[in-house]
């Protein structure tokens, strides 16, 4: 039996409501300030990704690949893309342009979460997009 009087007092969580601050639990985050067609692992087993910023720092638009495969299993060009791919939009200055995508329920990966940013829109395209030309960050778990 539980009544009101052997509640503790203070701020405590009844349960994992995920309602107060944690410092275990939360999303990890994968950072590249040139996310380009050499794809890079963003988490080497199963996960979901809840939260994509990118953004391009040149004139021409770039496209954005997520892979259900480590790094050392995506072939940009081969390897089919799982989630995508998403428009990065191009920029007259060098300000930079993008997107955020954020997502509560996130996107599954049942294998590994891999990204690489082509300067095409094809699936099988390779082009390489100029150094530090898209900075992406991904929040997943």
């Amino acid at each position: 039996d539980v009544d009101v009087t052997s509640i503790s007092a203070g701020t405590n969580a009844i349960g994992n409501v995920g309602l107060i601050g944690r410092t275990t639990g939360g999303m990890s985050g994968f950072n590249s300030i040139d996310l380009d067609e050499s794809e890079e692992e963003i988490k080497a087993s199963a996960g979901q990704v809840f939260s994509i910023a990118a953004y391009n720092t040149t004139a021409a638009p770039l496209w954005l690949r997520f892979y259900n495969a480590t790094a050392a299993n995506t072939t940009v060009g081969t390897t089919a893309a799982h989630f995508g791919p998403f428009l990065v939009p191009g920029n007259a200055d060098s300000d930079g342009a993008g997107f955020i995508w954020n997502n509560e329920i996130g996107k599954a990966f049942d294998t590994a979460i891999s990204a690489a940013v082509t300067t095409g829109v094809a699936a099988n395209d390779t082009g390489a997009p100029g150094a530090n030309a898209c900075v992406v960050v991904v929040g997943y778990a």
